[in-house]
């Protein structure tokens, strides 16, 4: 657990195999997934939160799940107690991607509930951060697996409030200064 190197360049691909340890290639799931996909991680793939659960953790994923979106993909359904966050980037949302202009609205769940649709992302990450600390401090005396996976900062960026203007990065930086925060 003191290095990860990615094993593709892109979302899912990369994501798969953080979460099970494997090539990408060998649980199928290679690219980046989006609102047409048919696949996402199989019931038959072991992966960290499903052996960390069953070995007593609590665990939560808070931010991008990009694993599959149909219920069957659900991160409840593969090894997560607790979900907040979006089964797509960022990007995936018609006001924002430079070709597709199909997706359904970019929406945050909880659990398998749709709680936002075409949210400000500006508040995204303190949202993210805050369910993280609530989930450590509920957890804190038992074992946890908190998967952090901030949206920020893919494209389109949306630094909050607090934190735009507050770097020389311009809002790039801006975003990095609040996941340091975040972080923190």
């Amino acid at each position: 657990f003191t290095s990860f190197y990615v094993t593709e360049a892109v979302c899912s691909a990369s994501r798969a195999s953080f979460m099970t340890g494997c090539y990408a290639v060998r649980v199928g799931l290679q690219g980046a997934l989006n609102h047409t996909s048919k696949i996402g991680i199989s019931d038959g793939v072991h992966n960290l939160a499903r052996i960390l659960k069953s070995r007593g953790y609590r665990t939560a994923l808070f931010g991008k799940w990009h694993l599959g979106h149909h219920a069957q993909f659900n991160p409840l359904r593969h090894g997560f107690d607790e979900f907040v966050g979006t089964m797509f980037p960022n990007d995936c949302d018609n006001r924002f991607h430079p070709i597709i202009r199909t997706f359904p609205p970019f929406t945050v769940y909880e659990a398998e509930k749709a709680i936002m649709k075409d949210p400000d992302q500006s508040i995204l990450t303190e949202m993210l951060t805050n369910r993280a600390v609530d989930f450590i401090g509920k957890n804190k005396d038992q074992p946890f697996f908190l998967y952090l996976a901030h949206i920020m900062p893919h494209v389109p960026i949306h630094p909050s409030a607090k934190w735009k203007g507050k770097s020389a990065g311009g809002a790039y930086g801006d975003c990095i200064e609040e996941l340091d925060w975040s972080v923190g």
